[in-house]
């Protein structure tokens, strides 16, 4: 990197740092004076909890919700823009310094920050995510609220489907077990007041019901068969059952792309958690985009001031947010193919802002 790289890359680093943190403070305290304030008063939850959930949450808020990538356009507007404001871009262009190699220092930094979020949200995130969960679910009454909802698992090996009407995620317990199995030769149906996960078998164990099979040759005819404990007739693990139970920022991409195969396996859609396998690059990828979308009205800040090249940039990020969300929704619902729906958004702003790039005026 020549001087000129490492000057502007310099100030950037520094008003990113900058805008990482002022932002991230911003948003934590909205969330804990808006949604979190009444539980913590009415629980009593201790503040080092409280410190520790939000820290918990710093991937996520810098990933999830694109604190990360406003902070790469903010801080781009404002140094590009006091540039300008200061003749030194005037100063470079007219010493024969083309604006594509002024701004080689920022959009390097750029494509290197968009790294380091894919890393640290993979690595990092991921056990910081589900930390945070768990806090959740210990202090925070919203959480404490449902835990022992019905499931249901079709598709199962052996054609099988099971209901289960009360189930305890966590002790891997269930009450009211109703499964069935219809094939051309017999169908068979279960009724048990419990099942549960034996972790020395690895099997699931049924408990006090019985075991009807009907037998289509024999004019629906079976026997009856009692269960006092026996494994049942499930064969998928905790793990294939759950695969795509957890939130996607709580698991790595290499555990989300194995869940998303398992689910596959049994038959189960995964075109919206195949959007989320992909956003986890797009994602990252944004801080590059809002580069290209910052510079063009950082320029301009000499023609109308540096409060409406950021008001404009920022109201472009509001908009691109709302294309993103909405083409992960197509995604979920199968009407848009997963890689476009992850990466629509980053496109259709990276390709305006190389436009109105290439339009600024030099």
């Amino acid at each position: 990197m020549t001087l000129l790289d490492r000057y502007y890359s310099k100030r950037l680093l520094a008003a990113l740092l900058k805008a990482l943190g002022a932002l991230v403070f911003i948003f934590i305290m909205v969330d804990l004076l808006t949604h979190r304030r009444g539980q913590i008063m009415r629980y009593d939850i201790p503040w080092s909890v409280v410190a520790q959930y939000y820290f918990m949450h710093i991937p996520r808020i810098l990933y999830t919700y694109q604190i990360g990538a406003l902070s790469m356009l903010v801080a781009t507007l404002l140094v590009l823009g006091e540039a300008a404001q200061n003749n030194e871009i005037t100063a470079a262009l007219a010493g024969g310094i083309s604006l594509r190699r002024l701004i080689r220092g920022p959009v390097l930094v750029a494509v290197a920050f968009s790294v380091v979020l894919f890393l640290a949200q993979d690595f990092l995130g991921a056990g910081a995510g589900r930390k945070a969960l768990q806090l959740q679910a210990r202090y925070f009454a919203d959480a404490l609220q449902g835990g022992r909802q019905g499931v249901s698992w079709p598709r199962l090996d052996g054609d099988w489907t099971c209901h289960i009407m009360k189930f305890n995620k966590a002790a891997l317990t269930g009450e009211n077990v109703f499964l069935h199995s219809n094939r051309p030769d017999s169908v068979q149906q279960i009724l048990a007041k419990r099942i549960y996960w034996d972790e020395d078998t690895c099997q699931w164990m049924l408990e006090d019901g019985r075991w009807l099979v009907l037998d289509p040759k024999d004019d629906w005819q079976g026997p009856v068969n009692r269960i006092t404990l026996q494994p049942a007739p499930i064969k998928e693990t905790p793990e294939d059952l759950f695969a795509l139970d957890d939130p996607p920022e709580t698991k790595r991409f290499s555990q989300l792309a194995q869940d998303i195969r398992r689910a596959e396996a049994r038959g189960i859609p995964v075109a919206g958690p195949r959007s989320e396998l992909y956003a986890k690059l797009a994602q990252p990828a944004l801080s590059f985009v809002m580069v290209w979308l910052a510079i063009p009205f950082a320029m301009r800040v000499r023609r109308g001031g540096l409060a409406i090249g950021f008001g404009a940039s920022t109201g472009i990020a509001l908009v691109y947010l709302l294309m993103f969300w909405m083409s992960m929704s197509l995604g979920a619902a199968d009407r848009l193919p997963p890689l476009v729906a992850a990466w629509l958004a980053n496109a259709v702003f990276l390709t305006l802002g190389l436009v109105m790039f290439h339009r600024t005026q030099t």
